[in-house]
This record gives C-alpha cells, structure tokens and sequence, in this order.
C-alpha cells in the first residue's frame, strides 16, 4: 500500500536533522522527562514526523515498527485492539486492564465479542507513547502487565510560530485500494499569548480492500472525528494553564460482517453505528520558582456507545434469519486524577517525588437484549501512588515506586437475575510496588535494570458471565505479575562524522504471571467433572495457574547529515507452565519473531529525504498445535512474510509542510499474532493539501500554497510479501 506524506514543517524537520534520532526523543510518561536511550524501562515514542510519514488509516498502523508492540484482530477500524510483548486480547476473551490505553491521559475501554478495543482516528493525535511491561502500573493503575499505550491529541501551538496568530491547514487523500477518501481541516487560532484555541475535523471513508494473496475483504466503513482544544495561560510567566477539550468519532457501516477482528462471515451481517467520546477538563502548574509545587489535575468523562441492529445470517435454506437481537452496548466512564511533584536537590544529587491519587468509575450497560456474554454492572476503583526518582553524581538513577488500589464491582440487576442463586458484589485490594535503575558509566554507555509487581483484577466480564449453566466467578484470583528487565543503552556522538549521532538500545524481559485468567477451555459445568482448575463449579472464566513471557527487544538508529539508518527487533515466547490449556503449553496470544529496518539518504540544503523500509516477520509455530472444540477455529499458526517499501519526504525551507510516498506493509497476518485478516495489497494514493499561515492581522504577512501528488507502484506477489517500485510525481504552484 503507497501512502503520501503531509506534515507541517515544524513536524516534519525534527527528526532529518543532523545527529538526531527516534532514540532521543523525550519520554513524558515515565515520570520527569527524560531521553528515550536514558530511560530505565522499554518505551517507544512516536511522533507527528512517523504519524505523517505512515499516514495510518487506523492507529494501530503505528506500531507496525514498534519492537514488542503489535495489534491483534484486523485492519478495520472497528477490529483493532493492542498487543504488548504478548499480552493482549484474544479472538473472544476479555482483557481489559492488561494494557492500559489513554487518550491525553484518559482511560478508554471497551469489551465486546467479535470487536476491537479502540475507537478513534490517527488524525487527531500528534504523539504515541507506548512504554512496555508493569513497571508503568505506578502512575497508571494496577494490572498494566503488558504496558501503557498513551495518544496524545494535537495542539494549536503545534501549528503556529512564535508571532503568528492563524494557522489553516486542508488536507485530502485518496487510495487506490479499498478507494480511500479522507478530508481533513485543522484551524489553530492564538489570539494572544494566554489564548490558545484548536478544531479539527475529519471525514475518511473507505470500501473493501484487495489483501496481499488476492483475498477481497469486506471492510466497508465511513468514520467522521473532531477535535476541539482550549487552553488559558495565567500567573508567573504564564506557567500556569487550564485546558478543556471534547473529542468525538462516530462511524456508520451498513450491512457490515458481524466479526470484525476475525474473517468469520457466518456470524452474518449487521447496521452498527459507533461512537466515542472524551471530555476533558485539566489545570497544570509546574511553578517552575517554587520546589514544592508542580500540579498536575485533570477531570474527565469517556463514552463508548455502539448501536446494533439487523443482525442477519443465513439458514441451510439461504434464507435470511435473525443471528442477534437489536442492542445498545455502552461504557461511561467518569475519572479524576490529581498528583504533585516536589523537587529536592544537593550538591551532586537531585530527587523528584510525586505522589497523587486517582478515581475511575466505569458503568457498562446494554439495553434492549440481554445476555450473560455482556454483563452488566459498575467498576469503581480508587487508587494513591507515590514515585521517587533518585539522581546521584548524575550517573546513578534509582526510581522505586508503589500503588494501591481498591476495586469495588457491582453487577445489574439482570446480572443478580441470570443467575441461578444471584450474584454479590465483589470487593478487593490490589498492590503494586516497583524498582528501577539506570548506571551511566559514560556519557556513552549505561545498563538498567528493574523488577515491578503488580496485581490485575478480575473483570466484570470474568467474574459476572451469566450464561447458561455458568455461576459468579466472584472466587476467581486476582493475577499476580512479577517482571524483571534488563538492558543497556549506547549513545554516541561524532562517530563516523562530525555532528553524527549513533544511539542503541537493548532490553530482556521475563514476566510470569500467577493465576493467569483464561476464558474456559471446557465449557460450563463440565471444567469441574474434566478437573480443570476452577473458580468455582461451570465459572465461564478459571485461574488456569502460571504463564511465562520472556524476550529481548532492540531498537537502534544513526543520522548523519547525509544519511540515516535505524532497526528494530523483538523475540517473544509464552508459556502455559501448568499445561492447563489443551495444547502444547504456547499462549496463542504471543506475536511472532520481527525484524524492521529502514535506511536513507537526505538532502538538507533542499529539504528532502528519501530512502527503503522493511519489515520481516517469521513463522509463528509456537501457538495451539492441537485445536480442541471451541477452540479449533481460532488457534491457527500464521506464515512469515516480508514487506519493502520506498519513501520520500519533500520540507521546503520555507514551505507549507512535505510531501513524500510511503510504501505500508503488505501481508496476510498483519502483526505476526495469529488469526489475524488479510492485510492491504499494492494501493495507490492521491494527495491535495492546502495551507494558510497568517502571521499578523494583515494581508501582508498571508502565504498560500497549492499541490497535488501522486505515485504508484508495481508490485509483484510471492506468497504472502510484496516487492514494490514506486513512482512519484509532484506538481506545486504557489500563489504570488
């Protein structure tokens, strides 16, 4: 798939310069920020140069060169859900909690059969943060056993130099495969230096794409989203700030397969309209003069509402017949959150201390069906934590940490109801302490290690499933993760070249997870009379005992004034230690080995750079081998593959943004988990985009720019890769 690549200059030049490298950028949500090769946890971060250079139809396009980070389900906009170092969702069991997602620091969650976990358009956003393992449960809440996926949504300083008062940004894309639309307007207003204002909105559409084998995909979708941000700069030198935003995406798909994680059309065809919502009301005052105060508070309310109706299949007849009743699933999600920060300082040492506190009421509901795989009910969890970070000689930095939450679930009434002898409320405490810490023996060279513990509670889904023959799982366990990591970091300067800058980054992991909660492999009451461990007699989701993940992960990267070069990699092994599950002991949940690679060449003086990507994935054998019922449909090693693609960005000096082509990936299993959709074949895309920047109040400091670009590549099919040359031409005409 050919992508064309926009992005506002001040986006596009941050990471073409001379000596700078995707392992230098900045970590926000570790704690005080801090380099990405210097920081004492695996993360990645993202930002609005790779989201322009991708150009991703869905956010889970992102992480295609994430090392341990992956999406599981399809390429739909309503299939995606996210997977970290082999912990994510399954095709039809809950996980929420095991990786936690935020928008600007709001929690979103969804669970629902057949569906994705993440709701939004890639559009909005302007950084992606996804910081791997538990160590992030501190600061974000109990059960991250996988890791936190943080989005953050764009700002109108993000468009707008120092003086300038309006920016307008227009822009328009077409792809060939699947005939992709997507119009997008993005307006950046600051009327002064307290004001700032953003809106934004997006319109894409898309039909059924041709996959890499040939394969034609069902995936028809139309999804609008907007963007409104305010923020108000008051006291010392306008440090202090009140921000309020409302995002909404919303998408309308007729006659749509039911299953859209997994290529299952008998499961029929249904109307769904979604709709996610965040409302957001933050303060912040870092009081950069007072040691004691740097606040941070924020209030805010998400809403995941999703209408099903028409809900066909087929009879051995061929006649159409009702599959599921009309229903309105929905989770709201009210939260508040407040921590503070103090500052103490030495001679040769410094410490950050943060402590702070966090409310999360969630409600999920459904109206005019009921049914036991959707329970319904209120999850309420009230949390304080408490971070250290230790500084000495700046070479030695320790960061211990600890939070405690308590979880309080109620089920509906109709939860109490379909249960033979009722449901209760279930009640628990989590903890969740952590250590971690980093040794520069150099400038050039640290090691890091870390050990972090924390504690997922049962969901509402796992412990209120109220189907036929299935009782509370109110007995289930809680899950008890104990990871350690290891790694080292290298950053170099002025290696082959002055100004040059080399960085690499290293890291093992092994996670194991006591009573570890699995959908029952037996169903019903059966579990018992089979002696497979349970929660209770026929609960629909058992403590299958311990599961282990281990693995490395490498990121590395080079710049140079003329050229660059960066790579990636992951290895990840699960393990059902009981041999609790009927197979060869894998978890089917764990990505396949992965290798990424790009490398290119730039041409500062004229701002371009152009260069090849690749992405190399393996076999995944190591999942079910020996399908059993339920199942046999569902555990299906995937092939490898390998994808290559070209780019070429275009900054002008002093243009209105960059242009470029961008080969996406091209395969059957999109992320190497099994069970996944076929992926996107060869596609091609058309670009229009429009910019204004007015400087002042007058027509004197107006520039407009117009351009169309186009490419196209020919590719040819081996399996399951692609090979593509690509095509680009590029006509501008700037006004007078």
């Amino acid at each position: 798939m050919l992508a064309l690549v926009v992005g506002t200059q001040v986006y596009a030049q941050e990471d073409n310069t001379q000596g700078s490298t995707r392992l230098q950028r900045i970590v926000k949500g570790a704690g005080e920020h801090k380099v990405a090769v210097d920081t004492p946890q695996a993360v990645t971060v993202a930002n609005q140069t790779d989201l322009e250079e991708a150009q991703p139809t869905t956010s889970g396009d992102v992480f295609k060169q994430i090392p341990g980070a992956n999406t599981s389900g399809s390429e739909r906009v309503l299939g995606e859900s996210f997977n970290i170092r082999g912990i994510g969702p399954g095709e039809d069991q809950a996980d929420e909690g095991r990786v936690i997602v935020s928008v600007d620091g709001v929690d979103k969650n969804y669970q629902q059969y057949r569906l994705g976990g993440f709701f939004s358009d890639p559009e909005l956003f302007k950084r992606v943060e996804v910081l791997r393992g538990p160590a992030s449960s501190t600061l974000y809440g109990s059960g991250a056993l996988a890791g936190i996926v943080q989005f953050t949504t764009k700002d109108a300083v993000d468009f707008l130099d120092d003086g300038e008062k309006v920016a307008l940004r227009l822009k328009s894309t077409f792809d060939s495969n699947s005939s992709g639309l997507l119009g997008s307007a993005i307006l950046a207003w600051m009327p002064s230096e307290s004001f700032e204002f953003l809106a934004a909105g997006n319109h894409r559409q898309g039909w059924d794409y041709t996959s890499g084998n040939g394969t034609v995909v069902d995936a028809d979708f139309i999804a609008k989203s907007a963007l409104l941000k305010g923020a108000f700069h008051f006291g010392e030198n306008n440090e202090q700030t009140i921000k309020a935003s409302l995002q909404r995406w919303q998408t309308e798909a007729e006659n749509q397969q039911y299953a859209q994680t997994v290529n299952s059309p008998g499961f029929g065809r249904v109307d769904r309209s979604v709709r996610d919502e965040t409302y957001l009301v933050s303060y912040e005052n870092p009081a950069s003069s007072n040691d004691w105060v740097d606040i941070k508070i924020q209030a805010s309310y998400s809403n995941t509402f999703n209408q099903e109706r028409n809900a066909t299949t087929f009879n051995i007849r061929g006649r159409p017949v009702q599959f599921f009743p009309d229903a309105d699933f929905q989770y709201e999600t009210w939260q508040a959150k407040a921590q503070n920060t103090v500052k103490a300082a030495g001679e040769n040492w410094e410490n950050y201390f943060t402590v702070g506190t966090q409310f999360t009421h969630l409600e999920r509901s459904l109206a005019l069906r009921n049914t036991g795989a959707q329970p319904e009910g209120t999850d309420q969890k009230f949390g304080v934590f408490a971070q250290s970070e230790f500084t000495y000689n700046e070479k030695l930095t320790i960061i211990p940490g600890v939070r405690i939450d308590h979880r309080r679930l109620t089920p509906d009434a109709s939860v109490v109801a379909g249960f033979a002898g009722g449901a209760e409320t279930d009640t628990d405490v989590a903890f969740s302490p952590k250590v971690a810490a980093l040794y520069k023996f150099t400038d050039s060279f640290n090691i890091f290690g870390s050990y972090a513990h924390t504690q997922r509670f049962p969901t509402l889904d796992e412990v209120y499933d109220y189907r036929t023959g299935f009782i509370p799982g109110t007995n289930l366990k809680k899950e008890r993760s104990n990871n350690f990591e290891v790694g080292f970091g290298v950053s170099q300067f002025d290696l082959l070249e002055s100004g040059d800058a080399f960085q690499f980054k290293t890291t093992v992991f092994h996670n194991t997870i006591h009573d570890y909660i699995y959908r029952s492999p037996v169903a019903r009451t059966a579990n018992a009379r089979a002696g497979r461990p349970t929660a209770g007699p026929g609960s629909a989701f058992v403590n299958i005992g311990d599961v282990r993940l281990y693995g490395i992960e490498i990121e590395t990267a080079y710049s140079a004034e003329y050229w660059f070069a960066s790579a990636g990699a992951s290895i990840i092994r699960g393990q059902d230690i009981n041999n609790s599950l009927p197979s060869s002991g894998h978890l089917n949940t764990v990505p396949a080995d992965e290798l990424f690679v790009t490398a290119g060449l730039k041409v500062p003086d004229h701002g371009f750079s152009f260069g090849w990507k690749g992405r190399f994935v393996a076999d995944q054998n190591q999942v079910f081998g020996t399908p059993v019922g339920r199942l046999a449909a569902s555990r299906r090693p995937s092939n490898g593959f390998h994808t290559h693609g070209l780019f070429l960005n275009w900054v002008p000096e002093k243009g209105l943004g960059s242009t470029g082509v961008n080969r996406k990936p091209v395969q059957r299993s999109v992320s190497g988990i099994p069970r996944q959709r076929p992926g996107t074949g060869q596609n091609i895309q058309i670009l229009y985009r429009q910019e204004i920047w007015i400087r002042g109040i007058t027509d004197e400091n107006r520039a407009q720019g117009h351009w169309i670009s186009f490419s196209y590549a020919i590719s040819m099919c081996s399996g399951f890769s692609r090979v593509g040359w690509l095509i680009a031409v590029r006509v501008s005409r700037p006004d007078p």
